[in-house]
C-alpha cells in the first residue's frame, strides 16, 4: 500500500513532493534541528515578553477608551526595551512560519508550549515576580503534556484515490 499524501501533492518514488516537484518533509518528521528551532523560538519569545513588560513606562491602560489607549501608547512609545521586545517578537513570527512549513501544527504548538514554562521563570528572574505553588504545579503539568505530545505519532489514513 502506498504512502498517503495531501491533495495536490504527488509522490516520486518514496519522497513526497509539492506541485512544483520540491521535496516535502514526511509527516510527523521532527528533527533535532526543528526541535531546537522551536525551543529557540520559545526562549526568544519569552525574553521578548519580559522586555516588553519591563519596557512599559506607563501601565494600567484602559483599552476600551480610545483616548486612554492613545495616551498609553504615546507614553510608552519612547521605551527602547519595548521596541526591542517588539523586534524580537516580529523576528519570531518569521521563524515560527518557517517551523510550521516543516512540521505539523498539531505537533509544533504543543512543543512550543515551553513558553508557558519559560515566561514564569524569566518573570521570577528579571521582574522579581512570585509564582504560587499551584501555578508551579500547572507548569509541571504543561511539561508533562509537552513530553507526551512529543512522543505521540499521528496515524494518517491512506486514501487510495490520491496515491
Amino acid at each position: 500500500m502506498g504512502k498517503s499524501v495531501s491533495p495536490g501533492h504527488r509522490t516520486q518514488g518514496k519522497k513526497r513532493t509539492n506541485d512544483e516537484g520540491l521535496a516535502l518533509m514526511p509527516r510527523n518528521s521532527l528533527t533535532w534541528k526543528i526541535f531546537f528551532a522551536i525551543i529557540l523560538n520559545d526562549v526568544a519569545d519569552s525574553f521578548a515578553q519580559v522586555l516588553m513588560k519591563k519596557g512599559l513606562l506607563f501601565e494600567n491602560a484602559d483599552i476600551w477608551s480610545v483616548h486612554a489607549l492613545a495616551g498609553f501608547l504615546s507614553h510608552n512609545a519612547p521605551s527602547p526595551l519595548l521596541w526591542l521586545g517588539i523586534a524580537i517578537y516580529t523576528a519570531n513570527f518569521f521563524i515560527w512560519i518557517a517551523i510550521l512549513s516543516r512540521v505539523e501544527l498539531s505537533l509544533a504548538v504543543p512543543l512550543g508550549s515551553t513558553m508557558y514554562v519559560l515566561v514564569p521563570v524569566f518573570a521570577v528572574i528579571f521582574l522579581h515576580e512570585t509564582i504560587s505553588p499551584l501555578r508551579w504545579l500547572g507548569i509541571v503539568l504543561i511539561i508533562t503534556g509537552t513530553y507526551v505530545v512529543s512522543k505521540s505519532r499521528q496515524s494518517v489514513p491512506v486514501n487510495p484515490d490520491i496515491v
